[in-house]
């Protein structure tokens, strides 16, 4: 084998190797079931190995989120069957800014909280652009830290969408 076949033969297989070894946490945003891939107002994340968020736009451009209390996949934490809910005080913050309080509702049946005023929302969207840990502190529900996925094309692409409702009803 020449050095140069040697060389390619070694870069492949560096590449398998890392692609093999990349933790769970590679995983990023998904298209919440049923809406469009191309322009969705719902995402996801995709990730098991820490607490999990949902993005929501409505159509006029206004945000709301859900975001589970503690690891795991917030598809599954959603699948559970919830139907007792109770207002909380929530503080929210990304980074180093400071903490914002807001209500949120809680379902203590698969620990995710309800976030449905927009500038709460929005730092949690925010969070995931700018690459810092989003940090919620609810009552009695607990206290939360999570690194949500890196934006990627679903949340590019629901991040169109959303600016898009938003420019349209701003008129």
């Amino acid at each position: 084998m020449t050095t140069t076949t040697s060389k390619i033969a070694l870069g492949l297989f560096s590449a398998v190797l890392a692609t093999a070894l990349m933790p769970a946490s590679a995983a990023g945003w998904k298209v919440w079931e049923g809406h469009n891939e191309a322009a969705p107002r719902a995402i996801l994340t995709d990730t098991s190995d820490r607490a999990g968020a949902v993005l929501v736009c409505d159509p006029i451009g206004n945000m709301s989120a859900i975001l589970s209390m503690e690891a795991g996949s917030i598809s599954d934490q959603l699948d559970i069957h919830a139907t007792y809910k109770r207002g909380e005080t929530a503080l929210i913050s990304a980074g180093n800014e400071s903490a914002l309080e807001t209500t949120v509702r809680y379902s203590p049946a698969n620990s995710v909280i309800e976030i449905e005023s927009h500038t709460p929302a929005a730092r949690i969207y925010n969070s995931a652009i700018r690459g810092v840990p989003v940090m919620i502190s609810v009552e009695h529900a607990g206290k939360v830290e999570t690194l949500l996925p890196k934006p990627d094309q679903t949340f590019r692409a629901f991040a169109k969408t959303c600016n898009a409702a938003r420019m349209t009803n701003a008129k």
